[in-house]
Formats: C-alpha cells, structure tokens, sequence
C-alpha cells in the first residue's frame, strides 16, 4: 500500500538560508582563503571570477553559464582541498540560517519525517551545508554537466524531483514545500502545501498561480509555532491522502 505521510522539501536559498548563498560563494571563491593556492594563483582565479561577474553584469553571460564557469573555477581553485574549502564555506552559511527552521528539520533529522533539500545552488558547497544540517537527501546544481542539463531550478528541479522520488520508492507521496521564490513555481504546483518564507507581495502571485495550493505564511513564525505547524499540516496533509480530501 503506498504511504499516505508527506515528505518535507526544503528549498535553501531565502528558506533554510535569510539570504541567496550565490554571493557569498562567490565571494568566498574570489577572495576568499583557500589554503593550496600560491600568491600568484590566488591572484590569477581573483583576476578570473571578477572577469566572468563583469561579464554577467555586462549582460554578456546569463547566471546559468556564470554558474558554471564558477563551478568549474571553483574545482580549479580548490584541487586537493575542496572538503575542506566547502566545509570552511559551510561554516559561514550556518551563520545565516533562519532560527525558525530548526524544528522543521529536527523532524527529518530525528527520523519522525522523510526530507529532501532540492536547491539551484551548487552541489560543491550545497552538499556540504546539507550534511552539516543533517540533511542527507539533498538535489543541487551538478558540476561538470553537460550543455543539455540545466541548473536545479523551475520546471528542471521539479522533473529532477519527481524522478529521484521514483527511484526511492517515494512516488505519489504528498510534499511539504519549504519556498520563497516564484522560480520554483512547477514544483509548487506538485505540492500539497507550500511553507511560504518569501514576501507577502510574492505570496499573492504565487497563490493566484497556483490556485489548487495551500500556501502558509512561515517567514515570521517562532520556532515553537513553527514545530506546531508542521506538526499539524503533517498530520492533516496524511489524513487528506488517507481518506482523499483535500488538505
């Protein structure tokens, strides 16, 4: 018999995160310390990163292929010490998670719920983060793709998503949908429940677009509602699939 309980999603970017870890990884990569590099090297993938942000800013170069030359820079950049390099990284992102978050992802961590994180942001930190979350399930942009595979974002993410729960023998459970961001609309249309972190001008769009959604605002509950909301949406989105009513 297929399972009628939920599985939490979380986006990372402006969910699990106050902001877009984008920046700060390329920050991190451009100036940052990473230990291997000579003087000279550091200079040279400094000269490299601020290139291709000029060349972004420009309009000569869309995110999709900024973000993969700083995938691929970033390889370059951090040969022999990229464990370490995403886990220092790492150390600055958990800086900024949103505190509210934390029971949400007690419930994946401590085995009461299944989760996943599905992000745009690159595997070669995002996985890192996710670990040091306790979140072991986690779909990022992968490095090294080729020309055909886009970033994990929009419809990408969502296909990308359904497939992996296939695989898993999750397939046709209901999802808990931890976002911010109009993007990932098509995986917002998949959901049962979508946990809203964005704006409430944004929350209105994305009700409209997604009419057959129930959206909850979350952005300022406190932890202690927090864990009672997701308590109470898991119980309701489980007893809706069970006796199948709408959530």
């Amino acid at each position: 018999m297929q399972r009628a309980d939920p599985i939490l999603v979380f986006d990372l970017d402006g969910t699990l995160l106050r902001l877009n870890s984008f920046p700060l990884w390329v920050l991190y990569l451009t100036f940052g310390r990473i230990r291997r590099l000579s003087r000279k090297q550091r200079l040279h993938v400094t000269w490299l990163a601020l290139r291709l942000l000029t060349l972004r800013k420009l309009g000569r170069m869309d995110h999709e292929t900024l973000l993969r030359h700083m995938q691929a820079l970033w390889h370059f950049a951090t040969a022999g010490d990229e464990g370490d390099a995403a886990q220092r990284l790492g150390s600055l992102l958990l800086r900024c998670m949103r505190g509210n978050v934390a029971p949400a992802l007690k419930l994946v961590t401590d085995g009461a719920m299944d989760g996943v994180m599905a992000t745009a942001a690159a595997e070669e930190y995002a996985e890192a983060l996710s670990h040091r979350i306790g979140l072991t399930n986690i779909l990022a942009t992968r490095g090294g793709r080729g020309r055909g595979e886009p970033g994990n974002s929009g419809e990408h993410k969502r296909v990308r998503l359904l497939a992996w729960l296939q695989e898993r023998g999750w397939a046709g459970r209901p999802l808990i949908f931890f976002n911010d961001h109009m993007a990932d609309l098509p995986l917002m249309r998949e959901s049962s429940i979508v946990c809203w972190f964005g704006s409430d001008r944004a929350l209105t769009e994305a009700r409209q677009a997604a009419p057959n959604v129930r959206f909850v605002a979350c952005r300022g509950l406190s932890e202690r509602e927090m864990r009672a909301t997701v308590a109470h949406l898991y119980q309701s989105v489980t007893l809706a699939q069970m006796t199948g009513h709408a959530a």
